[in-house]
């Protein structure tokens, strides 16, 4: 009887298989998705025109951007809280619309980051960010959203 020594690769201490890039961090993630977001909002290289130029997608990436923030927590989180309560309250003023629910918020925030064809690129990013926010704030089927994209992104991170 032979005795066989098998050894299984592994990977470094404090990798795991669900990785995508490496240990990079969610705070890491967010500096890098904040950098894009900012590129993309410039709209001078010619991948952001290429990828970004629909104010649509802009509105996307800059609600990815959100949930990363309050997923990376610390500095990240009070950012993107910081631009969701100037558009909560500039939205809940009581001659616009009085007694928003957090899942009004959200609702208002989207289709103002989606629906309009903003001639501008910091309206749909500016909208989209807190969006982002408001889907995890909200719950029901915007915190499923929420949950979503979260779980995904700490995949990555």
């Amino acid at each position: 009887m032979n005795v066989m020594n098998t050894v299984l690769a592994a990977p470094a201490s404090g990798a795991s298989f669900t990785q995508g890039l490496g240990a990079v961090g969610l705070s890491s993630l967010a500096a890098a998705g904040f950098i894009v977001l900012i590129i993309a909002i410039r709209n001078r290289s010619k991948i952001t025109r290429k990828y970004f130029d629909d104010r649509r997608y802009l509105a996307g990436l800059a609600a990815v951007t959100g949930v990363l923030f309050i997923i990376a927590g610390g500095t990240w989180r009070m950012l993107a809280l910081g631009v969701h309560g100037t558009a909560a309250s500039t939205l809940t003023d009581p001659n616009l619309v009085a007694g928003a629910s957090p899942a009004g918020m959200a609702l208002i925030l989207t289709t103002l980051a989606f629906l309009p064809e903003w001639q501008r690129r910091i309206p749909p990013a500016f909208f989209g960010l807190g969006a982002g926010v408001a889907w995890g704030l909200a719950g029901a089927l915007w915190g499923i959203l929420f949950k979503v994209i979260g779980s995904m992104l700490e995949k990555l991170a």
